[in-house]
């Protein structure tokens, strides 16, 4: 981590500076984001600009309540993903051949127009709209484009900048807890401790992705470091849903390595057992002696999501076939804030799923989770642990909305794996070196002229 530090001492002092402006200057950081990632541009420094996007994202999502100057790049950060797009096109030569993601979705993207014509917010809908499919296409070409450039490099600095992101939380000591905490639960940069609890749950799905391609790339204690980072994280942000999607990552993760269809019938099979242990958690849990860490208090009540998906769900019925195009969710949610505050209710709908068709209808869920299934499962024919970040995130969606989401510092996370599981020239970069190897081996260039 200190030598990814010392390289990227320029962008470490950028960065410092977008915090300065934001609580000195705010609205200065509108201009100061697209005219930082075009210096970045001209500095060929195009690693950096996908971890300023990453890091714009995270502050993005600073507890709005504790650090109220961050709340600039709430707004700013589409500047960002703008300008992002716009080097994109402007240098599409660079990019090609382009990364397979974006068109694995773009059936979802075309029929996602259509949704829009029952929005009640047609303005932010079209925002949210574009930005949800230029994240799809921007993330996993800057991705393959960093790792045609720096190879294996790009992976390891990005692995310790997402480390230096969770370390750089315990700042918000300094505050006190009233900063760092909510309920007892640490929080760090993010907005709430379930945010701190997703970013671990995929930053250790990335990790493990990357020394599962590379093995050699971190060395033994490196690796217990990073792993041992992330993991004190997830325990102290006492998120349940995040430590279960590891839990069923890490195991799904052997057993997909041996079998994927085994692995896919483990996953029905867990279904059904997890059924069983929902109806009797609180009893599990009072005989673990855990009552504390996972809040048996409100298992009960699933923390306010069973009356959150209930009343998502009444209102999924005028929108049940095409949605109201996105921001739909959010927009039904702010309209009805004060009943749901009465209700004790605070937030969205926490299930992507549910999110999803409020915004594109059944029609929309089925195509987009088509495209989802269909891509882990052809990479798990590669990659079988790709089955594993499938049933993982299938289960982390479940309690809440990210995935819906195109501006968060989740979803970019997420793009970023799919990326490295789909793109051959990451995946299969050993065997590739081995065959150039053998191609220009000495042997062979020595038979050169006898063979002419």
């Amino acid at each position: 981590m200190l030598k990814m530090l010392r390289e990227e001492y320029q962008f470490v002092a950028l960065a410092i500076i977008w915090v300065l402006a934001a609580v000195y200057a705010g609205p200065i950081v509108f201009a100061l984001l697209p005219l930082s990632v075009l210096f970045i541009r001209t500095r060929e420094m195009w690693p950096e600009m996908f971890f300023g996007f990453l890091l714009v994202l995270v502050l993005s999502d600073v507890a709005k309540d504790a650090f109220v100057s961050m709340n600039v790049f709430k707004d700013a950060k589409n500047t960002y993903i703008v300008v992002l797009a716009l080097v994109f096109f402007l240098h599409r030569e660079h990019f090609q051949p382009y990364a397979r993601v974006f068109d694995l979705f773009l059936p979802f993207f075309l029929f996602s127009i259509i949704p829009l014509i029952y929005s009640n917010s047609i303005i932010v809908g079209v925002q949210k709209t574009m930005s949800y499919a230029l994240l799809y296409l921007v993330v996993p070409n800057y991705v393959l484009y960093n790792f045609r450039r720096s190879g294996w490099e790009f992976f390891r600095n990005l692995v310790w900048f997402m480390v230096l992101v969770l370390l750089a939380g315990l700042i918000t000591y300094l505050y006190g807890d009233w900063y760092s905490h909510v309920a007892g639960r640490f929080r760090g940069l993010f907005g709430n401790p379930n945010g701190l609890g997703i970013f671990c749950f995929l930053t250790l799905v990335l990790v493990t992705v990357v020394i599962n391609l590379n093995k050699e790339l971190f060395s033994f204690y490196e690796k217990v470091f990073i792993y041992g980072v992330i993991l004190y994280f997830l325990f102290a942000s006492g998120s349940r849903a995040s430590s279960t999607a590891v839990a069923i990552f890490l195991v799904f993760h052997r057993v997909a390595a041996r079998s994927p269809f085994l692995g896919f019938v483990l996953f029905l099979l867990a279904l059904g057992i997890g059924e069983v242990v929902s109806s009797n958690l609180p009893a599990i849990v009072q005989a673990l002696g855990m009552e504390k860490y996972f809040r048996l208090h409100t298992l009960e009540s699933g923390s306010g999501r069973y009356f959150a998906w209930e009343f998502a769900w009444t209102h999924i019925q005028d929108y049940f076939v095409f949605g109201g195009g996105f921001g739909n969710d959010e927009f039904i949610f702010r309209k009805h804030r004060f009943y749901l505050w009465k209700m004790n209710h605070q937030g969205g709908v926490h299930n992507s799923y549910l999110s999803f068709w409020l915004d594109v209808g059944i029609i929309g869920v089925l195509i987009y989770f088509r495209s989802f299934l269909l891509m882990f499962i052809k990479a798990s024919k590669a990659v079988p642990m790709s089955l594993a970040v499938m049933f993982s995130t299938l289960f982390s969606i479940t309690y809440e909305s990210w995935l819906v989401g195109s501006l968060n510092p989740f979803t970019i996370v997420l793009l970023t794996t799919m990326t490295m599981l789909t793109e051959e020239e990451i995946y299969a970069w050993r065997e590739r070196s081995e065959a150039v190897e053998e191609d220009s081996a000495p042997g062979d260039l020595a038979q050169a002229p006898a063979m002419a």
